[in-house]
């Protein structure tokens, strides 16, 4: 290890932009502190992946419809892009007033048209969650892809009183 001096930033130095977010001298400067520390400080403990998993999970929660309109069967109650590439590992969904009676609410989740779903997600009559289920999802196909367009159908629905559905995916990044 070797001694390093601290880099100072330059005489008129930007630390943010006007509309908040960081300046890219800002950037260079912290590469600058980086590029410093590492100089100066053992790192032989140092973890392969700098991230921890945890870091990489991630939740995304959509509402598929209001909170107040009893829900109907149809394709594309909700269409979004998937924000970054993700390995997917599990799917729910909820209702804010479930529904009493008749078929089992039912939703299907498609990437580019085609359903991730092998077993649908269901939820049970007078219940407002999927996770309590008698049938559980089963998602086949876990690489959700970057861009990718998604959408939430609502395939069957019982007796007309579910209100307020909403879907959440649950999956992790890849390593950097």
């Amino acid at each position: 290890m070797t001694d390093a001096p601290t880099p100072l930033p330059e005489p008129g130095f930007v630390w943010g932009l006007p509309d908040g977010r960081p300046s890219p001298e800002f950037y260079k400067y912290m590469l600058a502190l980086d590029r410093a520390l590492r100089r100066t400080v053992d790192f032989s403990n140092e973890p392969e992946d700098p991230f921890p998993t945890d870091l990489r999970d991630m939740w995304m929660v959509a509402a598929a419809s209001d909170e107040t309109i009893a829900l109907t069967a149809g394709t594309q109650k909700l269409t979004f892009r998937m924000p970054c590439l993700l390995t997917g590992a599990a799917v729910r969904a909820n209702l804010k007033t479930a529904q009493a009676s008749g078929s089992i609410f039912t939703v299907d989740i498609n990437q580019n048209g085609t359903s991730i779903l092998s077993t649908k997600l269901t939820i049970d009559n007078t219940e407002k969650t999927s996770t309590t289920a008698a049938t559980a999802a089963v998602i086949s196909n876990t690489t959700w892809a970057d861009d990718a367009e998604f959408t939430v159908d609502i395939d069957q629905v019982g007796d007309g009183t579910a209100v307020g559905l909403k879907i959440m995916m649950y999956g992790a990044r890849p390593a950097p």
